[in-house]
């Protein structure tokens, strides 16, 4: 079975060291007085791209590891080459989507980057509101680029990781055989399960909408053949 504790603080450590080297130069771009009109498009545009080679190996090593252990647990083989190819497609592209999302939600940009700015831009406005130093702006800008951040995405995508690595799978299987597998929705069922996940445990997933259900979820799926067996 996959640590998923290991991947997730595998992944919290790429996440959290590019996310500060993220700020470094954004605060290096600022300048000191601090000025948003000093940061070049290109950091806005691709900036998130360096974090993003970071990131996908680790999806997709876990995707892979997933689709692996599934099978052996349900026990019948399919071509792994097929597998492999959709977990390729998914990680290069769910990767790129989601560091684009991270950094639309650190930055907040709106059309006019370089002059309408929320987010960073208000901490920077305020910043010259109050009469803050760069180093003071820069504490207030490091929240954004924190690691509890960094390890809110780390948990969310090691989640979306394994259940796709399985979904992976599945899709394979039904493919080649023609065997129908039933989602089941699985939560820790302790204490700990959140208002959106709890009715959701031990039920058919019907609606297509798999975990993660929010930042944090670690809900996981478990698979089923209909009743009566394997069809």
């Amino acid at each position: 079975m996959i640590d998923r504790n290991e991947i997730e603080r595998r992944l919290a450590r790429v996440l959290s060291k590019d996310l500060r080297v993220e700020l470094g130069n954004l605060l290096g771009y600022l300048g000191d007085p601090p000025n948003l009109a000093n940061v070049p498009p290109a950091y806005w545009n691709d900036g998130w791209r360096d974090i993003q080679k970071d990131i996908e190996p680790v999806l997709l090593d876990t995707l892979l590891q997933q689709a692996d252990e599934t099978m052996l647990r349900i026990g019948i083989g399919v071509n792994l080459d097929n597998v492999n190819r959709t977990a390729v497609n998914w990680a290069r592209t769910h990767t790129e989507e989601v560091m684009r999302q991270v950094w639309l939600r650190t930055h907040e940009f709106t059309t006019d980057i370089l002059t309408r700015y929320s987010g960073v831009g208000e901490v920077i406005a305020q910043g010259y509101e109050e009469g803050l130093s760069i180093r003071q702006i820069s504490e207030r800008l490091e929240r954004m680029f924190s690691p509890s951040r960094a390890e809110r995405i780390a948990v969310t995508e090691t989640t979306r990781a394994v259940v796709e690595g399985e979904r992976a799978y599945v899709a394979e299987l039904e493919r080649e055989t023609g065997q129908r597998m039933i989602p089941i929705w699985m939560t820790a069922n302790d204490e700990l399960v959140c208002p959106i996940c709890a009715p959701r445990n031990e039920r058919p997933i019907t609606n297509g909408e798999y975990p993660p259900a929010h930042p944090n979820c670690r809900c996981g799926v478990g698979w089923e053949f209909p009743k009566g067996g394997a069809v």
